[in-house]
């Protein structure tokens, strides 16, 4: 098999790890990026959609893959296509639950823009899935902005805790950013694929297109990746009381007082990171300083990353290196 038919095959390996079958637009979309099945510096020719049409069909009939109303998948994994069904089900209900919590985030000073990630940002959850959020807020005043959206949460009974070993349609705030340094330091097959997925809710264009600037490295490992020129579906209006609200705390905090204010958040969460057990897990990453704040004690990646390399080699699929996680600690 060459290059283009090994990724291919290889994009539909990582999402049947996820129960997530694929249309023959998201293979194309998130196909995995054909350099990474070779040696040599040769480019690759261009990929069009009817190459990977030709080639799924080629896999078909070569027995490594099945379809099911243009859903793609391993072969003897046809009941991921009713996961799958199943799935965007509940994430169409999670969604309309999330969006009725999401717009009361807007009271929050120094938020710039707010992203669904996760299982919900692939319309992939189950009963149990919680909200995953990446925040991108104003330089010098990221523990500021967390506190009040922690705050937030816990007024709207809706903060999941580090206790939780399930949150149930929670606000799982496990990813902030600062508005001038965009660029996710953290690079990895993993991370590209669910950066990818990325949804904006409260995020401008222009917000939206520098992010995605600065993560260009999301193309070294998915070929035909760009970020979505439309998207006004799930994205919440501004309130102009709820922002007005933050304006007027960023009106006070924008003083001295906010520097002592963003001074002592910053000891004090230091403080209970440090503190906190889970920080130590070798399966996950805590990241804590003034341009990132990442809660991620518990990673999916390396075992996905495993399984990724376990079952393409099963599969006949020469790889010049396995795929590497992004350096969880």
């Amino acid at each position: 098999m060459d290059r283009i038919r090994n990724s291919i095959l290889a994009t539909i390996v990582f999402y049947d790890i996820l129960d997530f079958p694929l249309s023959d637009k998201e293979v194309f979309k998130y196909l995995i990026n054909p350099s990474r099945f070779s040696i040599t510096s040769k480019p690759t020719q261009e990929i069009k959609t009817s190459d990977v049409n030709k080639e799924l069909a080629n896999l078909a009939k070569l027995n490594f893959i099945s379809s099911k109303d243009n859903l793609y998948f391993l072969k003897n994994r046809n009941p991921i296509f009713f996961i799958r069904e199943e799935r965007i089900r509940i994430a169409k209900d999670k969604w309309n639950k999330f969006l009725k919590l999401a717009k009361w985030l807007q009271a929050a000073p120094y938020v710039r823009g707010f992203f669904v990630s996760g299982s919900l940002a692939m319309d992939n959850t189950d009963e149990e899935s919680d909200f995953d959020v990446l925040f991108v807020i104003k330089p010098s005043r990221l523990y500021t902005a967390r506190l009040f959206l922690l705050a937030i949460a816990s007024v709207l009974k809706a903060r999941r805790k580090k206790t939780d070993i399930t949150a149930p349609d929670k606000l799982c705030f496990n990813h902030y950013i600062s508005e001038d340094n965009l660029h996710i330091d953290h690079h990895s097959l993993f991370n590209a694929q669910f950066y990818a997925h990325l949804k904006p809710v409260f995020v401008s264009r222009e917000l939206h297109d520098n992010f995605f600037a600065a993560n260009s490295w999301i193309n070294k490992y998915l070929y035909n990746f760009r970020p979505r020129k439309e998207f006004s579906q799930n994205h919440i209006r501004p309130n102009k009381f709820l922002l007005k609200i933050s304006q007027i705390l960023e009106l006070i905090l924008d003083s001295k007082i906010g520097d002592v204010f963003e001074n002592w958040a910053r000891r004090y969460q230091h403080k209970r990171i440090r503190n906190n057990p889970p920080r130590y897990n070798s399966q996950g990453r805590i990241t804590a300083n003034d341009d990132e704040l990442e809660f991620h004690p518990n990673s999916f990646e390396k075992f996905l990353l495993n399984k990724y390399n376990e079952t393409v080699k099963k599969l006949g699929i020469i790889m010049p290196f396995e795929e590497k996680d992004s350096g969880l600690t």
